[in-house]
């Protein structure tokens, strides 16, 4: 009751205009307080759709009705909405953003292509018929979101020196609440034009969306700007490229770094002639994105195998992780005293490999050359990169049919790409996460590798040539390879 209240007396206080703005909002508190049922979206939509056509020169207005016709399922009404919004306000950033992300979490990719690219050409257009693109710079800020946004700058810097990225001088603008300052600064020797002073950044806000590059629409040496969903193509061919002229890593780990870090993990009894690994499991953040998560627990296995190697095992993730029952050989280090930005950045820069599920991390160890197994990744239209990474992926599950999809069906349909738990349950499919033996036999599979007892045999490598054609081949694209025990016991799905 105190938020009713706080709103009457801003109401109050404010007077007719204020009024007006707390009424337009009314769909959004009700939303937020009864939840996203059939009833409160019908309930939501009637009350757009009056704003709409009470207010027809509101872009907003219209932005909103599209998101809710999205949830609805109506996706060509939606794009209609969203076309008389982008007609109001070509350059407002905020309402393309969140339409094309609610296209994509409902896998409606086509239609968050379209409205991406109408966003990017308006910005373009406007920069060259103004000159701005005269200036020789391009700007970046999404980048520095995330810590797997800040991994993919390796993508960008990559373009730069293969001669693929426009020549213009790269400047990164520092948005509040940066996740990892110390890895932005590992790529300082490369994007060295990096503003954070909050008066600069106010004066470079207007100019930068008419010149920003984006980590899926970057400017190509012949001035296009092409969106890309999840970087995935753009990604693939640019690592390709790279690995195939035997280029070396772009990171490496400081010595200073390195003798800090080390003396960290004797403080925490780790022998300094030791080896490890780390372990990064995403736990339920976001009830849009609950299907990235993962139980630690199916990981046991998996670390009692690297244990038995001589190996130890270190956890990394953030403090609101529950923590790992005691356990010898097994560091718990994001409920310890020297969890940091740095020490993250030491750990994936010196393990011998990293595990990990469906996170921003992922993309970050590769970086400083050292190779992840992948598990329990959801996106089979966004698969890792690195040759050196093993990957398995979770199934899908049609309850309908009561069978799980195969591979093709997946990779070719929306949910290749979708990131929404109600989408996936509207259409009565189920995401199975990996097994603790499927876990076992992957992180077995790198550790065998690691230590040169890995043969692969014909039937291996004519099971990875099969799960690749998916995708059309691979003669220029690069792709972390599918564990090997995963593609022979899911082999019937190919």
């Amino acid at each position: 009751m105190s938020f009713i209240r706080n709103k009457i007396e801003l109401i109050r206080s404010g007077g007719l205009p204020v009024f007006w703005q707390q009424m337009r909002a009314l769909p959004r508190w009700f939303l937020r307080w009864y939840g996203t049922s059939k009833y409160t979206k019908r309930v939501a939509y009637y009350s757009f759709s009056a704003t709409a056509f009470l207010r027809p020169n509101w872009a907003v207005g219209h932005a909103l009705l599209a998101e809710t016709l999205i949830s609805l399922g109506r996706f060509d009404e939606a794009f209609a909405a969203w076309e008389r919004a982008f007609a109001l306000k070509p350059e407002f950033w905020a309402i393309c953003a969140r339409i094309h992300q609610t296209f994509i979490v409902y896998g409606q990719t086509r239609m968050a292509q379209n409205v991406m690219q109408r966003y990017l050409d308006a910005q373009n257009d406007f920069a060259r018929e103004h000159q701005l693109d005269k200036l020789g710079i391009r700007f970046h800020s999404e980048f520095l979101t995330q810590i797997g946004h800040i991994g993919l700058l390796d993508s960008y810097v990559k373009m730069g020196i293969l001669g693929q990225r426009s020549i213009a001088r790269p400047i990164l603008l520092i948005n509040p609440g940066l996740s990892n300052p110390c890895y932005l600064d590992y790529w300082r020797s490369y994007l060295p034009d990096i503003i954070a002073d909050p008066v600069t950044l106010e004066i470079l806000w207007p100019l930068a969306k008419y010149l920003e590059d984006r980590f899926n629409a970057v400017m190509d040496s012949s001035g296009q700007q092409i969106y890309e969903q999840y970087t995935g193509d753009m990604g693939r061919t640019i690592q390709a490229q790279w690995e195939n002229e035997g280029r070396e890593p772009l990171l490496t780990l400081s010595d200073s770094d390195r003798e800090r870090g080390w003396q960290c993990l004797r403080d925490l009894g780790v022998p300094t002639d030791a080896w490890f690994v780390c372990l990064h499991v995403r736990e339920g953040k976001t009830t849009l994105q609950d299907f990235r998560s993962a139980n630690i627990k199916t990981y046991r296995l998996a670390m009692e195998s690297i244990i038995a190697r001589g190996g130890w095992v270190i956890r990394m993730g953030d403090p609101f992780m529950p923590p790992l029952p005691p356990r010898s050989q097994v560091i718990d280090y994001v409920h310890s005293r020297i969890h940091s930005d740095w020490m993250d950045v030491f750990l994936w820069a010196s393990c011998r490999f990293f595990i990990v599920n469906h996170s921003g991390p992922a993309w970050v160890p590769s970086t400083f050359g050292v190779p992840c197994v992948v598990t329990n990744w959801c996106s089979q239209g966004l698969l890792p990169w690195f040759s050196k990474d093993i990957c398995i992926f979770r199934l899908n599950w049609s309850e309908h049919e009561a069978r799980y999809m195969n591979f093709a069906e997946v990779i070719s349909s929306a949910l290749a790409w979708t990131e929404c738990t109600e989408y996936r349950n509207s259409q009565g499919i189920k995401i199975v996460e990996n097994t603790p033996e499927e876990l076992n036999d992957v992180v077995i599979e790198m550790l065998d590798r690691l230590e040169g007892n890995l043969q692969y045999s014909a039937e291996d490598e004519d099971l990875q040539k099969q799960f690749t054609r998916l995708y059309g081949g691979r003669s220029n694209k690069a792709f972390s390879r599918i564990g090997r025990a995963f593609l022979r016991k899911w082999a019937h799905l190919l």
